[in-house]
């Protein structure tokens, strides 16, 4: 018997990932000052936890836990120069999804973005009872 979850495909979550995908991309492409630095910065940890509940059943406080893990992984990466010790060009691909400016209030925005997470899946739940 195996102790991994079963893979599942939500279509609401995948629905949600793909529209924050396009918004993000928006946002990169569109956008200065403090939405680009900010919104997205909440956005993303939302699109990272859409797009894994999307696909997996893990309990979703776990998840939330995980977004945020990861996101501060890839921040404090970015004040270590990861990047550049990798050997990545900058405007690569890579480059651009570890980053290379290492900001306090990206990790705020972290938080943010999996505050609202929890507030929304809260009342979803509540609602759903």
């Amino acid at each position: 018997m195996s102790t991994l979850p079963k893979l599942r495909l939500h279509f609401g979550y995948l629905f949600l990932a793909m529209l924050l995908f396009l918004l993000e991309i928006a946002i990169a492409k569109y956008t200065a000052g403090w939405i680009r630095n900010y919104i997205g910065d909440i956005l993303v940890v939302i699109l990272m936890y859409s797009t894994i509940i999307s696909i997996t059943h893990f309990n979703k406080k776990i998840v939330v836990l995980f977004t945020l893990v990861f996101a501060f992984v890839i921040e404090f990466s970015q004040y270590f120069k990861l990047a550049e010790h990798l050997g990545f060009e900058q405007g690569s691909v890579a480059y651009i999804i570890l980053g290379n400016t290492f900001s306090v209030a990206d990790l705020v925005c972290y938080i943010v973005g999996c505050l609202v997470i929890l507030l929304i899946e809260g009342r979803l739940l509540k609602n759903s009872c």
